[in-house]
């Protein structure tokens, strides 16, 4: 990555209104902290598909990082941080990555509501392994179902959170609430005339 440079004694508003993104570095030693051309990262990090690469600050420092995370801000998602791990052979690395649903569930095609509660998950994860984002197949969801975390478990990367979370459910839509209401008072409508006719006969 180019036209990266230290951060000197300017604080992250003023770096971020020259057009800058502060970063940080985590190290075993000393974290190191810079700042990078918003334009950079567009043509750079941001449309790479992978989160390992290889730092040139300067003339100071060159080393091998994997991005831990990209923090947005939350009304214009503009990129307002970036935070990287030094990269060492037998370290151990945590990182925040997307989950991106995948597939047409069953309860969405029968009128259900899907929802997703987890959009991003940290890993701990070995040097040797990277990943980017985790797909969740959620085409055998039926109306009331759960997506648990156990369901991607992997060898390769620890899950930092709960296996028994949900990630995401189908719920029955309010549409699809007030259709099955209407079905139930249109039964015990019928019902209710059956039992008036047997009294009549009764009678």
């Amino acid at each position: 990555m180019n036209n990266i440079i230290n951060i000197k004694k300017k604080s992250n508003r003023e770096l971020r209104n020259s057009g800058y993104v502060p970063c940080v570095i985590y190290r075993k030693k000393k974290n190191i902290t810079f700042s990078v051309l918003i334009s950079t990262l567009k043509k750079n990090l941001l449309k790479m598909n992978y989160y390992k690469i290889y730092l040139k600050i300067k003339n100071y420092y060159k080393m091998e990082a994997i991005l831990k995370e990209i923090q947005f801000h939350p009304i214009t998602e503009n990129v307002i941080h970036l935070d990287f791990y030094e990269l060492k052979k037998k370290n151990k690395y945590t990182i925040s990555i997307p989950l991106i649903s995948e597939g047409h569930s069953i309860g969405v095609s029968k009128g259900g509501e899907y929802k997703l509660f987890l959009k991003k998950i940290k890993l701990k994860i070995l040097k040797y392994f990277f990943l980017n984002k985790i797909f969740l197949n959620i085409s055998n969801l039926e109306i009331g179902n759960n997506f648990y975390l156990k369901k991607i478990y992997n060898p390769k990367y620890i899950l930092l959170h709960f296996k028994k979370e949900v990630i995401a459910s189908v719920f029955p839509s309010r549409n699809l609430l007030k259709d099955e209401k209407k079905k139930v008072n249109l039964i015990n409508q019928k019902e209710k005339e059956k039992e008036k006719e047997k009294e009549k006969n009764i009678n």
